[in-house]
């Protein structure tokens, strides 16, 4: 019985000792790590950063999962991509729907659809935009942007006209452009028009035939609809009632040549307004739905979604972040960042149709184009680009440039097929 006592006193003193070593390495050590999950974003506007701090530290205060935010200044996308290659990619991080055929092709994002059990409240076209070609989702939209027609009242009326005058129909609103520019001083615009495909993928599809086809080429011939519509922006810049805000009148972006009262009439999105409202507070303007075109309402939208790495360290923070930002942490962001909700509960519960400035912006998003088009659109966009460049600035015929962009595009995606 000694020898058993013996045993058992020794056995406890050796499970004394452990727990003392165990308690002098933590106090070593320091206090252990929280669950951490790292976050990848683009370098925006001191207000959306703050935005998302807020919505972040809400994320934090909830869950006790710490954020590591990775601010991606410049050339975002590169960045990001390099990360993948070098198997150090971020667990979360933003994605542009216009990016996002083309990653998730590449295999590098993990399948969200468990996060998704209330579709009904996103717009389908903002979902398909993420979806891969297996129909899984690969990103959760988290906001979107839509173009409408802003005026600048004040400069209309010293004109002779009203807001009223203005045509609510394409091909009408450029006649009309043409009408208004003789009655504006100098170094005033009638319209502001930029050249970007982004900018107007959906009123070329407003006559039928797809920028891109069934099969993945581009389709910038053939549609004699499209084609008038290029030809009066051309045909607008040449006769000088149309305006570059960059080229023609030295302006870093729409909104600053429109703010400082170079233009009466600008196609723009919802993010123009807290310039207008803060930096260029004295200039009045009123929001109106894009033209329609080929009797159809239309304007471009930019969604945002949020995109798990395959290859995350910490997915389940992942998918927890993401479900936060999208559900509770949603108003806070949408709030200071000045975007629109992808959720439609969230767009009713800030009673966004009731605002008059932004009711235009929120109805377009039931018939918008998204600005994404499988992993083939960047290269059409950059060559579309250029050679609508050209014919916008009179260097060659509009037939021929759109026939070269549709060559050089289809010639570099056989290429990389």
């Amino acid at each position: 019985m000694a020898a058993s006592r013996d045993t058992e006193e020794t056995v406890m003193n050796m499970i004394s000792l452990g727990r003392m070593l165990w308690c002098a390495a933590v106090i070593l050590a320091g206090p252990l790590r929280a669950e951490t999950v790292t976050v990848a974003i683009w370098g925006s506007a001191p207000g959306e950063i703050a935005a998302f701090d807020r919505a972040a530290a809400g994320f934090t205060r909830a869950t006790g999962i710490r954020l590591q935010k990775q601010v991606i200044v410049d050339k975002y996308m590169d960045v990001l991509k390099s990360r993948f290659a070098g198997r150090k990619p971020p667990d979360v991080f933003y994605l542009d729907a216009f990016e996002a055929p083309l990653l998730i092709a590449s295999g590098a994002l993990a399948p969200l659809d468990e996060l998704l059990a209330d579709q009904d409240d996103y717009y389908p076209q903002f979902l398909q935009a993420f979806r891969g070609r297996d129909g899984r989702l690969y990103g959760v939209p988290k906001d979107y942007s839509t173009l409408a027609l802003y005026v600048n009242p004040a400069l209309l009326r010293q004109a002779g006209f009203q807001p009223d005058d203005v045509p609510r129909e394409f091909h009408a609103l450029m006649r009309f452009c043409k009408k208004l520019q003789p009655h504006l001083p100098v170094g005033v615009a009638a319209m502001l028009i930029e050249k970007d495909l982004s900018r107007h993928l959906a009123a070329m599809e407003a006559y039928g035939q797809p920028v891109v086809s069934a099969t993945g080429y581009a389709r910038f011939t053939g549609n004699a609809g499209a084609f008038g519509y290029l030809n009066e922006l051309v045909h607008g810049h040449r006769e000088r009632y149309l305006f570059s805000p960059g080229d023609d009148l030295g302006a870093d972006w729409p909104g600053a040549a429109f703010g400082t009262g170079k233009a009466v009439l600008m196609m723009e999105g919802n993010w123009v307004q807290a310039a207008l409202r803060k930096d260029y507070a004295g200039t009045p303007f009123q929001v109106r739905a894009m033209p329609t075109v080929n009797g159809r309402q239309q304007t471009m939208a930019y969604a945002v979604g949020y995109a798990v790495a395959r290859e995350a360290r910490n997915k389940d923070a992942a998918l927890r972040f993401i479900r936060y930002m999208t559900g509770p942490g949603l108003r806070t962001w949408i709030e200071g960042a000045g975007t629109l909700p992808a959720r439609k509960s969230l767009e009713h519960a800030m009673r966004l149709s009731g605002d008059p400035d932004l009711a235009p912006h929120v109805a377009g998003a039931r018939h918008a184009t998204v600005w994404s088009r499988g992993d083939a659109l960047p290269i059409m966009n950059l060559n579309f680009g250029a050679q609508f460049l050209a014919a916008f600035n009179g260097l060659k015929p509009l037939d021929s440039a759109l026939r070269k962009a549709e060559t050089v595009s289809n010639r570099e995606i056989e290429r990389q097929r």
